[in-house]
């Protein structure tokens, strides 16, 4: 048996500046929110920018990560109907938009995916294939519907049920982070937030480079957005997460309705636009559909979308049309 997880998002961006002079740049890597993350800013307040924003981050990470003992989550996750906890504006909201999220994808995002993943062992050095009726049981408990939001900000699960919000909270806390960053005299903000990226200039054309998920350290395709447009750029994927079993591969985004890691013939979901916190959601609730489920809810949710397909497609929406362009042998089919 060989187990493999890499936290690396290799060669997620890349950024073009034209036209402009060289400003004072800062940057600072730090490990949290279980991947790496660079936050860097260009520009007078550089410096004072990137210090608050990881500090902001660390705060963010200590309520919302139900791994540490006393996060408001993993009280959460300890409450009862008799004994509700009482949750800060931050955590209540986040849930709040993750039960609406997981209403209008169907329950193909649920933050109550938490036991499935324990079970797995993903996030462990025991990840393994779990017993069938043990996936059974266990897949009973993730229905977001199990989270009660009371007044006053206070909350409880019923037995049985927890709460992970590794499919919302990366891109709720890019938003948090660029509207904080807004308020600095920047000319550049990029945050790589492992996966998600969340990029800003002042004036100048801004290119984002998507990972390949087939080659390590090569990008399938770019993206460019004109200057003085926040613009998030969030992909999911299972060819950095995985383990292997008896020589088959098990990616960690699982399918809520099965039990089971989710398998398609779709590779990674890249979704594009300046709300990460959707961006977040739908990159993983398109990944768990095949393809052509997946171009049908990204087209009744009008996502701006590249799905990469096994074959070296990508399927990309149609009002991406003369802002993709493919890389490395990938050829590009629009949808929409």
């Amino acid at each position: 048996m060989a187990f493999f997880l890499s936290f690396t998002f290799i060669f997620s961006w890349i950024l073009t500046l034209s036209g402009c002079k060289k400003t004072k740049e800062e940057s600072l890597s730090l490990f949290a929110c279980d991947t790496y993350i660079t936050l860097t800013c260009a520009g007078k307040d550089a410096g004072k920018a990137v210090k608050e924003a990881s500090d902001l981050l660390l705060k963010m990470e200590a309520k919302f990560s139900r791994q540490k003992e006393d996060s408001e989550i993993a009280k959460l996750n300890q409450s009862t109907e008799k004994e509700p906890v009482t949750l800060s504006e931050d955590t209540y909201y986040i849930l709040q938009l993750a039960k609406k999220y997981a209403e209008e994808t169907g329950g193909r995002f649920d933050p109550t995916i938490a036991p499935i993943m324990d079970l797995w062992g993903f996030g462990t050095d025991n990840m393994h294939v779990p017993e069938s009726r043990e996936i059974e049981e266990t897949v009973k408990n993730v229905d977001y519907r199990k989270v009660h939001l009371l007044s006053n900000h206070r909350a409880y699960v019923e037995p049985g049920v927890a709460v992970d919000l590794g499919g919302v909270a990366k891109g709720f806390i890019g938003d948090i982070l660029m509207q904080k960053l807004r308020n600095f005299n920047l000319k550049k903000i990029l945050l790589d937030l492992g996966g998600n990226i969340c990029a800003w200039t002042s004036s100048s054309e801004l290119s984002v480079g998507v990972a390949s998920p087939i080659t390590p350290g090569s990008l399938c395709c770019t993206y460019s957005v004109p200057g003085n447009t926040v613009c998030t750029v969030i992909t999911s994927g299972s060819y950095e997460r995985y383990f292997v079993e008896d020589g088959v591969r098990y990616g960690h985004i699982m399918d809520t309705r099965t039990g089971y890691p989710a398998s398609s013939d779709i590779l990674s979901v890249t979704i594009i636009g300046q709300d990460g916190t959707r961006g977040d959601v739908y990159s993983t609730a398109l990944f768990s559909l095949g393809p052509s489920d997946a171009k049908t809810m990204a087209e009744r949710q009008k996502l701006d979308c590249i799905l990469c397909i096994d074959n070296g497609t990508l399927w990309v929406s149609s009002s991406l049309k003369g802002k993709v362009n493919a890389q490395d042998g990938w050829t590009i089919e629009y949808f929409g």
